[in-house]
């Protein structure tokens, strides 16, 4: 890896980091095409472990947010997600799965933009936690179902409460990622790599946090939510 890329990857980090160190999701939208772009090991281990690092902060930071009783019900899902994802990765070619998940993300999130409303009820919490699950398996892409759901928190439990299940859901995934040989020695390199950067962007999201406390962190995290299902769509055209 030259120098330029080097730098590159630093920056990618930081703002991948300063988005999800602000809103709760948001990192691999922002730095994973140009890390893939250097070098594809960066996903989906390393990008997955790094999650786990702005997760822990807004976890200990902002643990008495944590919506513990929708956290419950996300993990009830979470089972016939991972299942189904899985069933579906094998069956499906995966450029027409991710053009599949990608335009339903963002056409849920658009809907909801306008105007839909879809009310937070157990059962919607529980399809939550199966769509989160799905997503993480079949495109890598956690986060923007699980905003869509929960677009009603405020900014702290939405981060806290997004980071709790995701980074418990991140873990499993990681599980066949070791036993399958996709997460050894040069994607823990890669890993190193992004730290540094990282930590400068979650110190940048220290000063952007309190800027969201505004009626527009709704809309925000929903368009956050659409971008990355446009941005999955393109990926795989």
């Amino acid at each position: 890896m030259t120098g330029v890329e080097v730098a590159l990857v630093l920056l990618l980090a930081a703002a991948g980091a300063t988005v999800q160190g602000s809103i709760g999701i948001g990192y691999a939208l922002v730095a994973g095409p140009g890390l893939a772009a250097i070098d594809t090991a960066f996903i989906p281990g390393p990008m997955l472990l790094i999650g786990l690092i702005v997760g822990t902060r807004h976890i200990f930071a902002e643990f008495e947010d944590i919506d513990r009783p929708a956290v419950g019900r996300c993990f009830v899902g979470l089972p016939v997600g991972l299942i189904a994802g899985f069933a579906v990765l094998n069956a499906m070619d995966d450029r027409l799965l991710g053009i599949a998940v990608g335009a339903a993300t963002a056409l849920a999130a658009v809907a909801m933009l306008v105007g839909l409303s879809v009310r937070r009820t157990p059962v919607v919490e529980v399809v939550a936690g199966a769509a989160t699950g799905f997503c993480a398996v079949s495109a890598a892409l956690p986060g923007p179902p699980f905003v869509a759901a929960f677009s009603d928190l405020r900014p702290a439990a939405m981060r806290s409460t997004a980071s709790i299940f995701i980074s418990s859901l991140i873990l499993i995934a990681l599980v066949p990622l070791v036993l399958t040989g996709n997460f050894a020695g040069h994607e823990i390199r890669l890993l190193a790599l992004l730290v540094p950067g990282t930590i400068g962007g979650l110190v940048l999201a220290r000063f952007v946090r309190p800027l969201l406390e505004r009626p527009w962190f709704r809309p925000l995290i929903l368009i956050v939510a659409a971008a990355g299902g446009i941005a999955l769509v393109l990926r795989n055209l």
